[in-house]
């Protein structure tokens, strides 16, 4: 049974839109949180039920048109109208432990995936290189980064380790562990 205090609000559903089943949704939170392992819960018949996202499309800055999976009509849409979309409080608390809005620097609402191509430096070991892609297949997402000598390295995409990330001049500053490098 889910519980209410294991979800957090992430917006409304406002209205249909066309005729099979899609819903414009406005959002509290960033729409690319959805991916294609979501699902949002909605209190149905007085009990909280989890809906698998079939597709999704942003609509606006914090809009979002979200396809249900088994919802195929207008009518079966209408019955969202109103109703708050919740999602799972820490599967979204790790998401936002990546980048965000509430990372303590003005990233401009950008996400790991827009780093991609930013030169990473450590505050003791200099140029590390470049950002090449993002591991995200686990819980702790990472920066795989290219050095010079093209060596692939894995940085932990998380606040406590970035200092700064300037986005005009594409650079991120982070400050790492020591060892953390001879890890990789």
């Amino acid at each position: 049974m889910i519980h209410l205090s294991s979800l957090t609000a992430a917006g409304t559903f406002t209205k249909t839109h066309g005729i099979h089943g899609e819903l414009n949704a406005t959002l509290a939170i960033e729409p690319e949180y959805f991916d294609e392992d979501s699902c949002f819960v909605c209190e149905t018949d007085g009990i909280l039920v989890p809906y698998f996202i079939e597709s999704w499309r942003p609509k606006g800055s914090k809009g979002i048109l979200i396809q249900p999976e088994d919802v195929k009509s207008e009518l079966q849409a209408k019955l969202f109208i109103g109703k708050t979309i919740y999602i799972n409080k820490e599967r979204y608390a790790r998401y936002e432990s990546g980048l965000g809005e509430d990372a303590g620097y003005d990233t401009d609402g950008a996400y790991a995936d827009d780093l991609v191509g930013f030169t990473v430096t450590d505050a003791d070991a200099g140029l590390l290189g470049e950002v090449a892609g993002i591991e995200d297949s686990t819980a702790n997402m990472l920066f795989i980064v290219r050095t010079p000598s093209d060596k692939t390295l894995y940085i932990p995409v998380a606040t406590e380790f970035i200092c700064n990330i300037d986005m005009e001049n594409r650079e991120i500053k982070v400050s790492l562990p020591t060892g953390l490098i001879d890890l990789n």
